[in-house]
């Protein structure tokens, strides 16, 4: 630089400034230095948000922490180094573990204190001196896997530092399970668990998973040894509870955990064992399908037999009714006959009667007869070779219609 020349410090910025015997002086803009002999290198600046921190390391040694929202240069004599680190965010129903020293009067300078944080909160550390725990538990990487593959576990195949405490599930698959028969199989289940105290699990745990997995396969194998392949399908059922989980239940309760459901998921068996299974249960079911299709066909010709039946019945009962109303017809229409021959009957009698009561001498039965025996004159012939002349008479018949009628009328 030439020795006119001049040095513009912006504002905003800080700015280390050398003279010529290399003493430093920090300026602060905005500022204009003359160039001559000063040497100018600028500051770096650092600055934390309010889910940020910094950790700044001092030359001494000393290690300070500022909480954001905070704005801070690197001073060339004072920070040996400044990060920016990101504050950890606790939702609902999550913790972290931490360490750190105890307060001065608690203790040796070794000693440290363990504390549960829970969310929802945003965590700052202190001091340097603490840490988070990391949790290094036996599982499986669900991402890896389909939805019909083994639940194959795997020692420290989770690792985190935010335990999640709410109540959770996990998928075990106990493999090489023999019954008593000697079949091998693979026992798949699902386990509903909850947190029922973290500082007991972190006194006698370091991998809670990987102690349910050894206490559900001793149960599971130990419940499986003394049946058979043919009783253990038939008994599946059983392990939906928690009867069969004594070492499981046990455990879980010392580590501070406990279990809600267990769930049978099913089971794998050997290709060869699996086919013969699989053939047997085809078979089961075609046998099965057969007698209910029998069943149904003897069901049908039961209902169609039935329905003739109960129209037979109806049929019949239509017949009965149809007979007992005819019959009650005519009992009607006789006896509405009877009443009306016994009305005129009266009714005649009572016009003999008055005509009897006018003329006591009247010869009634040449009346009735006269008037019901109409009979027409018969004209037996002779042979006309005798020369008799032709005689009338009445005729046999029509007098004893004339005795019925004056029998009728009681003459």
């Amino acid at each position: 630089m030439g020795c006119c020349s001049s040095y513009t410090i912006p504002e905003g910025t800080q700015t280390a400034v050398y003279d010529k015997n290399g003493k430093l002086a920090v300026v602060e803009g905005p500022a204009r230095l003359w160039s001559y002999q000063n040497k100018f290198d600028n500051l770096d600046r650092f600055v934390a948000s309010e889910d940020e921190y910094l950790i700044m390391k001092f030359r001494d040694g000393k290690t300070e922490l500022r909480q954001g929202p905070i704005s801070v240069y690197r001073h060339p004599l004072e920070h040996e180094s400044i990060s920016i680190k990101q504050s950890t965010k606790l939702a609902e129903q999550e913790l972290i573990v931490v360490y750190k020293p105890r307060e001065k009067g608690q203790g040796s300078a070794a000693d440290v204190k363990r504390e549960l944080v829970r969310g929802p909160s945003i965590y700052v550390p202190s001091t340097v001196s603490e840490w988070t725990h990391e949790f290094s538990w036996t599982g499986t990487d669900m991402s890896d896997r389909d939805t019909n593959s083994k639940a194959v576990k795997r020692v420290s195949g989770l690792k985190f530092t935010k335990l999640r405490t709410n109540p959770g599930k996990t998928y075990i698959d106990i493999e090489n399970v023999r019954t008593k028969d000697n079949a091998l199989l693979t026992v798949k289940t699902m386990i509903f668990f909850r947190y029922d105290n973290i500082e007991t699990m972190l006194n006698n745990t370091n991998d809670p998973f990987g102690d349910m997995i050894n206490a559900i396969s001793a149960d599971i194998i130990e419940w499986c040894a003394p049946k058979k392949f043919d009783q253990f399908i038939v008994e599946t059922d059983v392990l939906n509870t928690l009867d069969p989980y004594n070492q499981l239940r046990s455990t879980t309760d010392k580590i501070g955990m406990k279990i809600d459901k267990v769930v049978f998921r099913g089971y794998e068996a050997p290709p060869s064992l699996q086919k013969l299974h699989d053939g047997a249960i085809e078979k089961r079911t075609a046998l099965a399908l057969a007698k209910e299709r029998d069943e149904e066909e003897h069901r049908l010709a039961d209902f169609k037999l039935k329905r003739e039946s109960e129209r037979a019945v109806q049929q019949a009962q239509l017949e009965m009714s149809r007979c007992e109303h005819d019959l009650k017809l005519k009992k009607i229409t006789a006896e509405a006959e009877q009443k009306r021959r016994e009305q005129e009957y009266e009714l005649e009698t009572k016009r003999l009667r008055e005509i009897k009561a006018i003329d006591p001498k009247v010869d009634l039965g040449s009346y009735l007869i006269a008037r019901e025996c109409q009979l027409p004159p018969v004209i037996q012939c002779g042979t006309l070779m005798s020369g008799q002349a032709p005689q009338v008479k009445g005729v046999t018949d029509a007098e004893k219609q004339a005795s019925g009628v004056l029998a009728r009328w009681g003459m």
